[in-house]
């Protein structure tokens, strides 16, 4: 008995100060040929946040045992909707440099697909792995201000980023400049006739 409490503990995951990673994430749902900036990232990640958020929300309220959970996630979307709807704006505006259509429908589509998706992730794993998973980001994620909010996507970029261009050629995302020089466009050499 005092040899198990001299045992150190297992090193914590490997997230970066975030929840753990339910179901390896990969944004499959942008467009194939779709360019990020790092900016168009940390929005795509706000929407995956807001999902995982929602299908908690909706998914959750027996295993939490807390039966306004739903109107929780609500209030939280009403204290970041203007920044949720702008990012809905700009990714929708993204989407439309892609597809044909119009923006805020495009956009539809695309968090219909990711909540399809969470909603799958939550039914292979059963829903009260699921829900056990969820349970400290959602807690936790409801009391951000606007500025905990941004260091945690600015977190979620730095963990996630990768896997933008781990998707192939389907998906670049583009590298943050970090000076003017970088910032600008490179000139192609002009072919020869």
């Amino acid at each position: 008995m005092a040899l198990a409490a001299c045992q150190e503990a297992p090193p914590k995951p490997q997230t970066g100060g975030l929840f753990p990673d339910v179901g390896n994430y990969q944004p499959a749902n942008l467009p194939p040929k779709a360019q990020l900036t790092p900016t168009e990232v940390r929005y795509d990640l706000l929407v995956k946040l807001q999902t995982e958020m929602m299908v908690t929300g909706l998914s959750c309220k027996e295993e939490f045992n807390d039966p306004i959970i739903f109107r929780t996630f609500s209030q939280w979307v009403v204290n970041n909707d203007d920044r949720i709807l702008d990012t809905q704006d700009k990714l929708g505006k993204l989407l439309g440099k892609y597809n044909k259509g119009n923006g805020a429908r495009l956009f539809d589509t695309y968090r219909t697909k990711m909540a399809n998706d969470e909603s799958q992730r939550m039914q292979r794993m059963t829903q009260g792995a699921y829900c056990l998973a969820r349970k400290d980001q959602f807690a936790e994620v409801v009391t951000y201000t606007p500025q905990q909010l941004d260091d945690y996507l600015n977190k979620s970029y730095e963990l996630l980023h990768a896997r933008y261009n781990e998707v192939g050629a389907k998906t670049q995302t583009a590298a943050a400049p970090t000076d003017k020089a970088a910032a600008a466009p490179a000139v192609k050499p002009k072919k020869k006739p």
